[in-house]
């Protein structure tokens, strides 16, 4: 496979956005926790990445960035996850089931899961690796440097950021989601129900 091949692979693009995650697993450990006896679902990705070329107008030449500061002051409390922009299908809101963080590399997320089929659909989805981008909504009065010489736009500082989706054909193509999964255990039995079950199981055995 030549150079040129190699930037264009599936798994090379599916690699360099593992990346993310692979620099500092112990961010994206899952946590056990047991909910109803179910198994909990997460999903963990970052719609936002600073200094990161994207592309918002697909076939276009001009690139946007979005600088380390934007984010300096935004009120994330009612930030809401959707998918592919559809306000008809919200998968998580801060401070409910999702929460929130900015750090060096943009904004990251973290949504629990419920059990309706758009949740069900959505983690197949990404757990399958077929989709695994994201992408957000901001207001229109964000402060913009534009390098028109070389199509450059900068976003300088964001006032709002509306809401944030998982979809199918992110501007940014390194942003990423991924899922994470951990199937609660049983409790350990009491010491006199060990013992009970000890002599359950050795009565069949007779």
């Amino acid at each position: 496979m030549s150079k040129e091949q190699e930037k264009k692979s599936p798994l090379n693009q599916q690699s360099k956005k593992r990346m993310l995650f692979d620099d500092d697993r112990s961010k994206f450990r899952a946590i056990t926790e047991e909910v109803d006896g179910q198994n909990v679902r997460r999903l963990r990705g970052y719609p936002i990445l600073f200094d990161t070329p994207g592309r918002p107008y697909r076939g276009s030449k001009w690139i946007e960035k979005v600088d380390k500061k934007a984010l300096e002051g935004v009120d994330l409390s009612k930030l809401v996850l959707l998918w592919d922009h559809s306000t008809s299908w919200v998968l998580g809101r801060s401070g409910k089931n999702m929460r929130t963080v900015v750090d060096e590399t943009g904004l990251f997320i973290e949504v629990t899961l419920g059990g309706t089929w758009i949740d069900d659909y959505v983690f197949d989805r990404v757990a399958n690796e077929i989709v695994d981008g994201m992408s957000f909504w901001f207001d229109n009065n964000a402060m913009i440097a534009t390098d028109w010489e070389n199509k450059i736009d900068v976003i300088l500082k964001i006032n709002d950021v509306y809401e944030v989706s998982i979809v199918v054909f992110p501007a940014y193509e390194e942003t990423v989601i991924i899922t994470e999964e951990q199937t609660p255990e049983p409790p350990a039995p009491a010491e006199d129900e060990a013992v009970k079950l000890a002599l359950m199981n050795l009565i069949s055995q007779l």
